[in-house]
C-alpha cells in the first residue's frame, strides 16, 4: 500500500479538485483507493457527493479517538464507498484538531498510526490542507511521496521551497521514507504565452519531478466537483478527463516501476 499526499500550501492550485481526479482515475486504472479528506475546509467531501454536515463520524472523530487510546470509533464507521472508492471524510469539526490536540504526546504520529489499521489498498491519497501545520505533518509522517500541484501563474514558485524544505525536514527527522514524487501543472492554457514560459521554468526547476503531463484549464472540472463528482462520471470525454487520465498513468509508471 503506498500512501501519497497532494500538497501545496498555497490556495486556489486545483489541490482538492486534482486529489479527487486522481483517486478516481487510478480506480479505472484498476486501483483500490482510500481518499482521505484531510483539509477542515471540507471541500474534498462536498465534491464526491457527500454531505458533510450531516455527518456522524468523521476523521477528526477517528484522529481524536485514537489520540487519548481509545477505539470506540471503527475505521468502518467513519468510511463511504462513492463511486468505487473509499472516502475517509470531514467538516468542519477538523479546524479543532490542532488545538485539542496539543498537549497529546505524539499527535503528529495519529495518522500513521490509523493506517497501519487500513488493509486492502494500493493507494491512500491525502488531500492535505493548504497550511504547514499538524495537520500536514500527521499526512507527512504517513506518506511515501509527495505530488506538487502548481498553478501556472507569476508566482508559481512562490512557497513550493517552504515546502520542499519542510519535507526534507521531515525526512531527515522523523519519515526517513517520505520523498517528493512529482510535480504536475493545474489550469493550464496553452494560448496564454505566461503559461507555457512557467512551464518551462517548472520543469527546468523540477527536472525529472516534473510530469510530462499537464492539466488544462477545464470547465467541466469545476462543474464535476460542484455536482459532488468526479470528471470521469461527469464529463468522460473532456480534456479534464484525458488529462488525468494521463497524470494518473504517469503516477502508475512511476510508481510501479
Amino acid at each position: 500500500m503506498k500512501v501519497i499526499s497532494i500538497l501545496n500550501q498555497k490556495g486556489g492550485v486545483a489541490k482538492t479538485t486534482s486529489a479527487q481526479n486522481i483517486s478516481y482515475g487510478l480506480t479505472r486504472l484498476g486501483k483500490k483507493v482510500l481518499l482521505i479528506d484531510f483539509d477542515p475546509q471540507g471541500n474534498l467531501t462536498s465534491g464526491v457527493g457527500i454531505d458533510k454536515r450531516a455527518l456522524s463520524c468523521t476523521i477528526y472523530d477517528l484522529m481524536k479517538d485514537r489520540a487519548y487510546g481509545h477505539q470506540k470509533v471503527a475505521l468502518e464507521d467513519v468510511i463511504i464507498e462513492k463511486d468505487g472508492v473509499d472516502i475517509l471524510p470531514t467538516n468542519i469539526k477538523m479546524s479543532k484538531v490542532n488545538l485539542e490536540l496539543a498537549g497529546i504526546p505524539g499527535k503528529e504520529n495519529i495518522l500513521k498510526e490509523i493506517l497501519k489499521e487500513v488493509y486492502g489498498y494500493d493507494y491512500v491519497i491525502i488531500d492535505c490542507p493548504p497550511s504547514l501545520d499538524n495537520l500536514t505533518f500527521n499526512a507527512l509522517i504517513a506518506t511515501h511521496k509527495v505530488y506538487i500541484p502548481v498553478q501556472t501563474e507569476f508566482y508559481a514558485l512562490e512557497g513550493i521551497v517552504e515546502l520542499m524544505d519542510t519535507v526534507d525536514l521531515i525526512n531527515s527527522r522523523m519519515n526517513p521514507d517520505l520523498v517528493i514524487g512529482g510535480v504536475f501543472a493545474t489550469m493550464v492554457d496553452g494560448r496564454i504565452k505566461l503559461h507555457t514560459e512557467v512551464i518551462g521554468q517548472l520543469r527546468e526547476f523540477f527536472g525529472e519531478k516534473m510530469f510530462q503531463t499537464f492539466v488544462r484549464r477545464n470547465v467541466k472540472v469545476t462543474e464535476a466537483s460542484s455536482h459532488g463528482s468526479n470528471i470521469f462520471e461527469y464529463a468522460s470525454r473532456s480534456n479534464g478527463a484525458r488529462d488525468y487520465m494521463g497524470l494518473c498513468k504517469e503516477i502508475l509508471e512511476r510508481e510501479e516501476v
